[in-house]
């Protein structure tokens, strides 16, 4: 919470659920004195944080959302991530390239929150695969495209997917996965350990008008089954 006040004031949160969600993150990548390849995460503490508990840390991102920048500019919220020892590199991930900054398998872990259903990232994931450390750890967060709640949504006549508004206006067009795809993903990768986890983030934004507790209640049932929850973690190991 310290760090995130620290970012340009559109970016302050102190919900408990995106508290938590920060925390997970950061208990999910860390590595005593490692090193951490960031995958878009440039809106998040989360590098910040990292760098400040020892890692050395390299954030990748274009930096160049117009839903942020239109109330602050990317120079003042890349000065303030710099300050805590984040090298930052903007670049597309599409296109990004490890190898022309990190020696082969040199990196302690990869990490790509809340990013990888904007684009195909079979390639990205090659590339950041060759400078992964054997037995450096993988993080990757993935969208549920049938997660109980999205289910609900279909039954009652809703999309799924993204809104009229999202992809005919806004240009967004996301691909959400689903269990078998991140356990697919795990396979190509041939990682030697993948565990999945569940969370359901997204709920306590689309279900304001619920008291806490329920929301809370909802969460934990739907933790202990992955394929049901908004949000699927794969947790590998090269």
């Amino acid at each position: 919470l310290e760090v995130r006040q620290q970012l340009p004031r559109p970016l302050w949160a102190n919900a408990p659920q995106i508290i938590d969600k920060d925390l997970l993150h950061v208990q999910l990548a860390y590595v005593p004195n490692g090193r951490l390849i960031d995958l878009g995460g440039g809106y998040s503490p989360i590098s910040a944080v990292l760098a400040r508990l020892g890692m050395e840390v390299t954030t990748v991102d274009t930096f160049a959302s117009t839903k942020f920048y239109e109330q602050f500019s990317a120079q003042q919220l890349c000065d303030v991530v710099e300050s805590y020892g984040v090298r930052l590199v903007k670049a597309d991930l599409r296109e990004y390239d490890p190898a022309s900054a990190f020696e082969l398998a040199s990196v302690d872990t990869v990490s790509c929150f809340g990013t990888v259903y904007y684009f195909n990232p079979r390639q990205l994931f090659d590339r950041c695969m060759r400078v992964l450390k054997p037995g450096g750890n993988l993080i990757v967060e993935c969208n549920n495209a049938v997660s109980l709640l999205r289910r609900v949504r279909v039954l009652l006549g809703r999309s799924n997917i993204n809104t009229f508004q999202e992809y005919f206006f806004d240009g967004f067009h996301q691909r959400f996965w689903v269990k078998s795809d991140v356990q697919a993903l795990g396979r190509y990768l041939k990682l030697s350990e993948v565990h999945l986890l569940g969370r359901n983030w997204s709920l306590y934004q689309s279900r304001r008008e619920l008291p806490q507790g329920a929301l809370t209640l909802a969460d934990n049932a739907l933790r202990s089954v992955p394929g049901l929850c908004n949000d699927i973690y794969l947790i590998g190991k090269r």
